[in-house]
């Protein structure tokens, strides 16, 4: 038995879009000279401006992954990049989107802190408020901690790029992962006006505004950009109508560059993002009600069971997700994000200083139904806030010496406060406690586990590019990083009434339930922890410029994460309060061929990525209400190739299809804890079942893209344009590779647009569908536990609508 809600992986016009370009470009890249000469007979294309749909040209695309301006081709690393133009006109509006483009990446974005990223399978560390993700997130040269901030919606960009491996000789914060890099668009000179309107099903409306253009001629301009959406709920809570899922949000960004000579520049952002959303709500899909052996026969019932709970009041939940929301308690989660950003860039003659000043502000706010029931038992979830300081300082010599160099300093103050509340309802007595135990013994009791983490790191780094010879470098990085991080977590209780003696025994081995506390200490406790150490990064990496089209490279890096705060952590998990540090090495190889000047790209990357002391989430299946938490394990491997092929035989038409191939293991991981429905054949929650040998949960092992554009004038200063996308992944644990449940079968999920644009883009006009096929598939799952049922997060559904954009 699995449980999977994929009820048609990679069929219709996701499977054939994917075989046409499977087929398609090999034969096209062997066609490429015979091409050339043909696409040279034909008319030019029109200038494109950056709103131009025709984007695909991959060696068109400059990446600033290594602080320098690079075409995307010629960076001896495993890079993807997106270009602003492509990321509008395919509607790729999130972050979890661009896993449709970018092969081994991937995104959970349900809310604020149920948001990870994740590359080959690993990084998140989603719903983890005092962890790091492994894939770091660089907005605009700006580290952006936690994993939250990941959530937001990025509009109106240059690029975003998809950067794999380790960093930290360069890029902000030790990643052992990756990054993943966004720039949005900066302040122009030319003035310039774009206004954006999408209506689609579920009574989705969105708006885009974007204006630009000189304060002071050549010396001040200005950027402004506005994004709204309302509507899209897509799923109907029976209890009072209201459509979950849906969007209610609004962002402003305002920036200013300030050019006051012509080797000087300072460029200041400041934004704000406003989300009032019912994006909190997972569908429960299954319950273990039973206990099993190792061999999937049943040992015996499950009588603490979720639905065995709900059974006291005569209730029977209903498991056929995603439509079966019943809850008297959802409301709307809130969550505000904040940020200033300055950048200076200064010529000094010869060598560049860049100086990068920020601070970034996160509150969130949920209020959730965590019994998924329409009672009134309980209600719980994290109140987070977040202050992060960061100050960086590069020297960078001019390009296009045989030595090139960079150096720099970082530092970052965070202060973050992270309160997991429980609130007991009039129905959570007989719910946690028997049946007849009267309302108030836990009616209006809040029991919070509230922790506070401030982390003070700073750095230095340095990375050498030596030009041996015309075709051949070498580049060499080091990064030394210390890092203080303090911890307090306290448990305690709040509303508490007075009771008679029976009473009073009930309530406290429930408090001391919640809070891993005994005796009279009524979940009563306080933690605190203090880690200071400091750590190495490192690069070395080869390329070779075979031939003007060819680029050969290799790499052998090192980061490390620090180690993670557990800031909701229980008394008996005093010895999990900063877990240790996750340490990653990484080695890879690589290919990057431009063919027919450029009309074709393949790039083919290999890896093999050891991670220690990964820093895995568990969940604590004994605690009444809420038990995640992160815990080292011994060792993961991650192994496999990228290929990412693109080719524009004709500047009317482009075709791309990526594949990804990723052995992700567990190493060393024999203290795994053991599925809830194992716990007992298994020996007890306390007797782990080694996970050594088996898939990372949520990595796929493999992955398939393919796309179409089309850009055509059609006469009458007119251009048709469409695109289709697809993305196959398949099957995933998500919850532990051990367990029945969690699994999602292979899917595809298939995006296509059509429309007009005049030649210089004044006016696009386009329809479009995501998830044409209305695949019903999930991203996530959450474990079921003693008070809560296995939950699934669900991708959207088909959503459709039309689109227009003026720019003036």
């Amino acid at each position: 038995m699995s449980i999977s809600f994929a009820t048609r992986p990679a069929t219709g016009l996701g499977a054939l879009l994917l075989a046409s370009t499977a087929l398609a470009l090999p034969g096209l890249a062997h066609a490429a000279d015979s091409a050339a000469s043909a696409a040279a007979e034909q008319a030019p294309a029109p200038t494109a401006d950056p709103a131009s749909p025709d984007v695909t040209d991959a060696s068109a695309i400059t990446v600033t992954a290594r602080h320098r301006e690079e075409k995307l081709q010629n960076v001896p690393l495993a890079i993807s990049a997106i270009s602003g133009a492509e990321l509008t006109t395919k509607r790729i509006e999130r972050v979890s989107e661009f896993a449709l483009r970018v092969p081994n990446f991937s995104a959970l974005q349900q809310n604020t802190r149920v948001s990870g990223l994740y590359i080959r399978g690993l990084g998140g560390n989603a719903s983890n408020d005092g962890a790091e993700g492994g894939v770091g997130l660089i907005v605009d040269n700006v580290f952006f901690t936690h994993v939250g901030f990941s959530w937001l919606d990025f509009v109106d960009l240059e690029n975003i790029q998809v950067v794999r491996g380790p960093q930290g000789t360069l890029l902000g914060k030790n990643t052992t992962i990756g990054a993943v890099i966004v720039q949005t668009a900066k302040p122009k000179f030319e003035p310039s006006y774009t206004l954006q309107a999408t209506y689609g099903n579920y009574d989705a409306v969105q708006v885009r505004a974007n204006a630009t253009g000189p304060i002071i001629a050549d010396k001040l301009a200005y950027r402004l950009t506005f994004a709204e959406s309302k509507g899209g709920g897509w799923n109907t809570n029976a209890y009072n109508g209201a459509k979950l899922l849906d969007n209610n949000r609004w962002s402003v960004r305002g920036q200013l560059l300030f050019t006051p000579t012509s080797n000087f520049s300072s460029r200041l952002i400041a934004e704000h993002y406003e989300t009032n959303e019912y994006n909190n709500f997972y569908p429960p899909v299954a319950d273990v009600t039973q206990n099993l052996n190792l061999n999937g026969t049943v040992n015996s019932a499950r009588t603490g069971s979720w639905t065995a709970k709900l059974a006291r009041f005569g209730y029977t939940p209903n498991l056929n997700g995603p439509y079966n929301a019943n809850l008297n308690n959802q409301d709307r989660l809130v969550a505000n994000t904040d940020g200033v950003s300055n950048e200076i860039n200064w010529d000094l003659g010869g060598v560049n200083l860049t100086g990068v000043t920020a601070w970034r502000r996160l509150y969130f706010r949920p209020y959730n139904d965590s019994d998924y029931s329409p009672l009134d038992i309980y209600r719980a979830g994290y109140d987070v806030d977040v202050n992060q300081y960061s100050q960086e300082i590069r020297l960078a010599s001019d390009k296009g010496s045989t030595i090139d160099w960079q150096v720099g300093a970082y530092y970052l103050h965070e202060k973050l406060r992270s309160n997991l509340r429980t609130i007991f309802g009039s129905d959570a007595s007989t719910f946690f406690l028997a049946s007849g135990v009267p309302s108030s013994y836990l009616n209006g009791l809040e029991y919070d586990r509230d922790g506070h983490l401030t982390i003070d790191s700073i750095a230095g780094f340095g990375q050498v590019t030596a030009h041996v010879t015309s075709t051949f470098s070498i580049t060499g990085g080091v990064r030394y990083n210390w890092e203080k991080k303090q911890v307090n977590v306290a448990g305690y209780a709040l509303n508490v009434s007075s009771l008679n003696p029976a009473g009073a025994t009930l309530r406290t081995a429930l408090l001391n339930n919640l809070g891993g506390t005994t005796g009279a200490a009524a979940g009563a406790y306080t933690l605190d922890n203090e880690v200071s150490r400091g750590s190495v990064a490192w690069l070395i990496n080869p390329a070779w410029q075979i031939t003007p089209g060819v680029l050969l490279y290799a790499s052998a890096s090192h980061g490390e994460k620090s180690g993670a705060a557990n800031t909701s952590a229980t008394a008996a998990q005093a010895a999990l309060v900063i877990t240790r540090p996750e340490k990653s090495t990484d080695f890879e190889a690589g290919i990057k061929t431009s063919l027919a000047g450029g009309k074709a790209t393949i790039n083919l990357n290999f890896y093999n990525n050891t991670i220690t002391d990964y820093q895995g989430t568990r969940v604590d299946q004994t605690n009444a209400s809420f038990g995640t938490y992160l815990a080292n394990v011994g060792k993961v491997r991650l192994r496999g190739f990228e290929l990412e092929t693109t080719y524009r035989p004709v500047p009317a038409l482009g075709l791309n299809a990526n594949v990804a191939y990723n052995d992700a293991k567990y190493l060393d991981y024999a203290d795994a804890p053991a599925p809830l429905e194992f716990q007992v054949a298994n020996g007890g929650a306390a007797v782990p079942l080694s996970l050594t040998g088996y898939q990372v949960a949520g990595a796929a092992k493999w992955t398939v893209q393919g796309g179409i554009d089309l850009d055509q004038p059609i006469g009458g200063e007119w251009n048709l344009t469409g695109y289709a996308n697809t993305s196959w992944k398949s099957r995933i644990a998500y919850i532990n590779p051990r367990s029945i449940y969690g699994w999602q079968a292979p899917v595809a999920i298939t995006n296509v647009g059509l429309g007009l644009r005049t030649q210089d883009n004044r006016w696009q006009l386009q329809a479009w569908a995501k998830n044409v096929t209305n695949e019903r598939y999930a991203v996530s799952y959450g474990a079921a536990s003693a008070s809560a049922p296995v939950i699934e997060v669900y991708g959207n559904p088909r959503t459709f609508g039309g689109t227009i954009t003026r720019t003036f």
